[in-house]
């Protein structure tokens, strides 16, 4: 992630934790004495429940689980590339242990922020493994005319894209801590507006993964390649795993910030826990680093050669004193010669 996106995130975490630290600040007085006495009623527990101890140490344990066969990967199989989702694994299960930590602080607002970042921002983490992984595999095949962006492009474009729309949703969470309800209302439109972009976002991103399926499913060549179809239809499998928590977001705040769903535990371990987790959790095999090696990428001129039709296109035959000429296939398509060496 470029540093200038990563100061923005930073300046956006800082503006949400200040609106949310000023609105628990104001309801202060107001907070029962007893915060488990009624939890659904409780205005000061923005969760309106109390996390359940079993659900959520479970969670945790098997987000560390496969944080440990991320690291283990990482250290065998390299691929800085892809040390993005062993970060993001970390600070998910981080998340979860904040969880547990507000089920005994109810009314701290210190304990709310923390475990809400940490909860909310580390999928952007597992969004940009798949952005990156993408342009990987494209580039690993050399089918970038399969691709209508540049493969180099589609992990700038995206996170970019994830800064600007979490952006949006920092700014709607700000409004939305103002005193006036109609402040309040428009802060809860913005934030929605921001998931909703998010969501388009990462759809687009979909799309764009089924795109290149299509068109290299009739390269007969690349197709009949081993090594790269499992993993790509593992990433495949990811984009809906992580389609599936961002309908659940934006359906969630649709409702408001105490609707049925944000109120109600199982929807989020059911819809945003457990989705990204069964997502992640397919990379423990199908480790990038460990298939997309130097000895299995695709050269040009194996390009060039699967073109050649075996009695018309033959490439010319060399012979002894004379100049060698080989046809190489150009990116259009067409043939170039090109004079070799003696």
């Amino acid at each position: 992630m470029p540093r200038s996106s990563a100061s923005a995130l930073l300046y956006a975490v800082g503006a949400l934790a200040i609106a949310s630290s000023a609105l628990a600040k104001a309801n202060r007085d107001y907070c029962p004495s007893d915060p488990y006495a009624d939890p659904a009623n409780d205005q000061c527990n923005p969760l309106r429940y109390v996390p359940s101890l079993g659900l959520n140490a479970a969670a945790c344990a098997l987000y560390f689980a496969v944080w440990l066969a991320f690291t283990y990967n990482q250290f065998r199989y390299k691929g800085k590339y892809f040390l993005c989702l062993v970060i993001g694994t970390f600070t998910a299960g981080i998340g979860l242990v904040l969880r547990l930590v507000f089920r005994k602080m109810l009314h701290s607002s210190g304990a709310y922020i923390a475990m809400y970042l940490f909860v909310v921002l580390s999928p952007c983490a597992f969004l940009a493994a798949d952005y990156i992984l993408l342009g990987r595999i494209v580039n690993h095949l050399d089918a970038e005319r399969y691709l209508f962006i540049k493969p180099s492009k589609v992990s700038t474009i995206f996170i970019i894209s994830d800064i600007v729309t979490f952006l949006i949703q920092a700014v709607g969470g700000g409004t939305s801590s103002a005193q006036s309800q109609k402040a309040r209302d428009v802060g809860v439109r913005i934030f929605l507006a921001g998931l909703a972009a998010q969501l388009l976002s990462f759809l687009l991103f979909s799309i764009l993964w089924l795109v290149f399926l299509i068109r290299a499913r009739k390269d007969e060549f690349l197709w009949k390649r081993s090594g790269w179809k499992q993993l790509y239809f593992a990433l495949g499998f990811t984009c809906i795993c992580f389609l599936i928590r961002s309908f659940f977001r934006t359906v969630e705040l649709s409702e408001g910030y105490a609707g049925y769903l944000s109120i109600h535990e199982k929807f989020y371990m059911g819809l945003d826990a457990l989705p990204l987790f069964v997502g992640i959790l397919v990379y423990v095999w199908y480790w990038p680093p460990r298939i997309l090696t130097p000895d299995t990428k695709v050269q040009r001129s194996e390009w060039s050669d699967a073109s050649y039709d075996d009695t018309e296109l033959a490439p010319p035959v060399r012979e002894h004193g004379s100049p060698n000429t080989s046809a190489t296939l150009a990116d259009d398509g067409a043939f170039a010669d090109s004079e070799g060496k003696k």
